[in-house]
């Protein structure tokens, strides 16, 4: 079966399970079985208390705020702090509900546009599409979403989570329902062993890139950021076009997904303007609907090597 133990170590190869690991990926089968009012519920007081008491991250936030929107002043800030600790927890929640969720609850939850775009861009599906996307809306949401109203297999590429109880849980939700999690460091061989079958590869292409990755260095949100250039290396060499996923908060619990196409002839542009593509409309999405990014990220721990001190 398709999420199992088994199934888990033999796709994704991570390091043995540990006790915290145990007693993560328990507690979270544990909090995925309340129901979705109650986990609203604990949210409100876990946003009160990372917010007021633990102070969880709020200097990074702040400062990332501060650097995104300087002509913005501090009651702007304390604005959208407060708003982000709500959706935070609120997001986190709804990852954990999404354990227990049917496709039925995805399409009634998210609505989304843009299939006749994905149509064309992939002569019907005769190709894949790339899919990128940021930390902002239910990014784990959306991708069920995607498949329950247009019948898309979905592929997520992802990073190892540090605690190996977060990374199986994660693994088993983003499995539902046919997909297959990619590892960022396999997603070549994979892509070149499946090219010839229709799929839509999702990346959430604003974590921030390791030292050694193949890394295109720009200003974003008002800041020198790095981006990994992978993407656009596998989109050049297969000719697959690009869209951006862009998933909007309309109320809680309740999103709009948006498959916009931002690379139609890949071949025709340089890694860096496939890049520039993306990093400018993820920008802009950014800018539209602030509250919903996820500002606790340290996404700025990295410097260009020539500011390195």
């Amino acid at each position: 079966m398709l999420g199992s133990r088994e199934d888990f170590r033999k796709h994704a190869t991570h390091p043995p399970q540990s006790l915290q690991g145990d007693m993560t990926y328990w507690l979270y089968k544990a909090m995925a079985l309340l129901p979705l009012p109650v986990k609203y519920a604990l949210a409100r007081v876990a946003a009160f208390l990372l917010h007021r008491v633990f102070r969880y991250r709020t200097s990074d936030i702040d400062t990332n705020l501060k650097n995104a929107f300087p002509e913005r002043d501090a009651a702007w800030r304390a604005d959208i702090t407060q708003r982000f600790y709500r959706q935070f927890t609120d997001v986190t929640m709804e990852i954990l509900h999404a354990s227990r969720m049917t496709l039925a609850d995805f399409k009634q939850r998210v609505s989304v546009e843009g299939f006749d775009e994905l149509e064309r861009l992939t002569d019907n599906r005769a190709k894949s599409v790339i899919v990128l996307t940021i930390h902002q809306g239910n990014w784990e949401w959306m991708m069920h979403a995607a498949n329950a109203h247009g019948d898309v297999a979905i592929d997520p590429v992802y990073k190892r989570l540090r605690n190996p109880g977060a990374e199986r849980f994660a693994y088993e939700v983003r499995s539902r329902f046919g997909g297959e999690p990619i590892l960022m460091e396999k997603v070549a061989r994979n892509v070149l062993k499946n090219r010839r079958r229709f799929r839509a590869l999702v990346l959430l292409a604003d974590q921030s890139p390791g030292t050694r990755d193949n890394v295109y260095w720009t200003e974003w949100l008002n800041q020198p950021t790095g981006f990994f250039l992978g993407p656009a290396t596998i989109s050049r060499l297969t000719g697959f076009p690009v869209m951006f996923a862009r998933c909007r908060r309309i109320s809680r619990g309740q999103y709009h997904l948006s498959l916009l196409p931002i690379v139609e002839t890949p071949g025709q542009m340089t890694e860096e303007q496939i890049i520039d593509t993306y990093i400018r409309t993820a920008e802009q999405t950014i800018r539209e609907e602030p509250e919903s990014y996820l500002w606790s990220n340290r996404r700025w721990k990295h410097r260009p090597p020539n500011q390195d001190t």
